[in-house]
């Protein structure tokens, strides 16, 4: 946050040696409190620029009251990344209809909310008060779906203003659209002749992994390749409709429309048809499902390589170890060569993976904490016949059973038949860390027990998205975990306002909340924090428990807080303490703080 406010502050007085940082501080107090309106905005900053952003929010706020639409747009950053979505909302919009930095902020807020029309409306208005970002980002919304000479034109424009990515962002829409071009002639040709290979052909540059970001920044395109892959299909292509199913399927709501075609080209005798439908099982947490589709990839094609080798991962998952033994060295790559994308040809790394697994494979038989316990086996009778005389309940503690003895697919039907927000998250857990299923494809079944309060949920919803780098999303769950009492919630809220925030003080109220959990880490960051603000009665108890959780940093802390109350022998015994077990680290502080520091000893 602090650089992005960077252009807009003034220069700080307590770099000046002629201004004393004191007195200017009171000075600008003073005349704030006074109601001078250009103070407002001067003592907002030396506060911000102090790391006192709770002190500074009002004055920022009175700044934006008498009009600086600067302090608007610099009050909904901090509130945004304060994931104060809402009040940041708020405040962008006080000033977005006369200022064009306003108006781009709010045009970005509405983007990553999910309102592409209110986007554009924002970044249409903030161009024609001359924001040359604006007109950058909306060209590219239009370009998002399509119109692609209008969208030409106005980066032309932005461009011609200096904007570097709108020079950048021109070229590489106008290659892509070359490149549209060339994938229509060369498929025209393959059409005209009716040939379904050259047809195929003509296109396999657009699943090249380079374009995947192409792709995603321009859902158009995604259409315009959906629908040169259908041509190639119409020519009689069966691989050309599992492709165009890979288009189809990057929107979740034709999820069903996708599978129909891998299915379909599997019907026309496709062999790599079965192995994509595998993996969309397998993604989708359909074990049964997966596992078939695999066998049939593999008997197929005469040994499949990857069904083999998903099959050999899918039954380590469920400790089937002999069996998955067989289909990993039924790969055949000892030496051998490796295979393309489909499970042909060679490829490098495909050797190591299977040494790898059959390795993991070894590790589990060694280790008995890695295989299924004993004892559930010996309840798992009772518990099969309790669940077929009873209720949710008692089949959610079958399911439970099964899924401890690493019987998946069992214990997923359990699961689902029981149904309650229990059972539901029990299920999207297994199959997410165990069963090898995609984490977004996951979250509804994390969602009700959510919504009954369950921390646990709601912060494994927000880490779903965190992987998937949807910071937004991860920001809103990861609030309603802390909310209910979730420390490692709270403790990302911390690390997230003060790394990429630069809020200490709000990290350091999130850093206590975890700390409350009984967590270590957070509560050496509120100590800390605490010590570098002059707290040092506060930081005390919480720098004693970081201690007693054996946090190497802890003690040199600790002792800093006990000489800040005067209690300078307590924290000398507490520096040797620092001194003697983590010599290299008190080096550290010191080179940090210039000193030539002594042998420790």
């Amino acid at each position: 946050m602090a650089d992005r406010m960077a252009a807009d502050q003034e220069p700080d007085p307590a770099v000046n040696p002629a201004v004393d940082p004191a007195v200017e501080a009171a000075r600008l107090r003073a005349a704030a409190a006074a109601g001078q309106p250009d103070a407002y905005r001067a003592y907002a900053e030396l506060l911000t620029g102090q790391g006192r952003l709770d002190e500074a929010l009002p004055w920022w706020a009175r700044a934006a009251d008498a009009g600086d639409a600067d302090a608007s747009r610099t009050l909904a950053i901090c509130h945004k990344d304060r994931g104060e979505f809402p009040e940041a909302e708020r405040w962008y919009r006080t000033a977005a209809d006369r200022d064009g930095g306003c108006a781009f902020g709010l045009a970005r807020l509405l983007h990553e909310a999910g309102d592409t029309a209110g986007a554009e409306t924002w970044y249409e208005h903030g161009a024609a008060l001359g924001s040359v970002e604006c007109t950058t980002n909306g060209a590219v919304l239009l370009a998002a779906r399509g119109e692609w000479d209008t969208a030409l034109e106005r980066l032309a424009e932005a461009s011609a203003q200096g904007d570097d990515i709108a020079t950048r962002t021109r070229g590489a829409i106008q290659n892509m659209l070359r490149d549209l071009d060339g994938w229509r002639e060369a498929l025209a040709r393959a059409e005209g002749e009716g040939d379904p290979e050259e047809a195929y052909e003509a296109l396999r540059d657009l699943l090249d992994p380079e374009r995947k970001a192409m792709f995603a920044r321009y859902p158009r395109m995604v259409a315009e390749a959906e629908a040169l892959y259908a041509r190639a299909a119409a020519v009689g292509s069966a691989k050309a409709l599992v492709d165009q199913a890979l288009f189809i399927a990057r929107d979740d709501s034709r999820w069903d429309e996708a599978r129909a075609l891998v299915e379909r080209a599997h019907e026309r005798g496709y062999d790599g048809a079965a192995y994509v439908l595998g993996v969309w099982a397998e993604e989708n947490g359909e074990l049964r499902t997966a596992e078939e589709w695999y066998r049939t990839a593999d008997e197929a094609d005469g040994g499949h390589i990857w069904a083999c080798f998903n099959l050999g991962v899918l039954c380590v998952r469920q400790r089937r170890l002999d069996e998955a033994e067989r289909w990993l060295r039924a790969t055949g790559l000892d030496g051998a060569e490796g295979v393309d994308e489909e499970g042909r040809g060679s490829f490098d790394e495909g050797e190591e993976r299977i040494v790898r697994a059959l390795e993991d494979i070894a590790a589990i038989r060694a280790d008995p904490e890695r295989m299924p316990p004993a004892e559930w086996e010996e309840r798992l009778p009772g518990l099969r016949a309790r669940a077929e005389e009873g209720g949710p309940d008692a089949w959610c503690a079958y399911a439970d059973a099964l899924d401890r003895l690493y019987r998946l697919p069992e214990a997923a039907e359990w699961y689902r038949a029981a149904g309650t927000p229990r059972a539901l998250l029990a299920l999207g857990r297994m199959l997410y860390e165990v069963g090898g299923a995609t984490g977004l494809r996951m979250v509804p079944y994390y969602e009700p027990a959510a919504a009954e309060g369950d921390a646990g949920a709601a912060y494994d919803i927000g880490r779903i998205h965190d992987e998937a780098g949807d910071r937004r999303t991860a920001q809103i769950w990861f609030r309603r975990a802390a909310d209910l009492g979730h420390g490692r919630a709270a403790w990302w809220l911390g690390w997230t306002s003060e790394e990429r925030g630069g809020d200490p003080q709000h990290a350091e109220r999130w850093y206590v909340r975890a700390a409350r959990s009984g967590l270590v880490p957070p509560a050496f960051l509120a100590g800390r924090s605490m010590v570098r603000r002059g707290a040092y009665g506060e930081a005390e108890p919480l720098l004693r428990v970081a201690c007693e959780g054996k946090h190497e940093e802890a003690p040199y802390w600790l002792a800093q807080a006990l000489r800040g109350v005067g209690r300078v022998e307590e924290a000398e015994r507490w520096l040797r303490v620092a001194a003697e077990a983590y010599p290299d680290l008190l080096r550290q502080y010191g080179k940090m703080a210039g000193l030539a520091m002594p042998d420790p000893g």
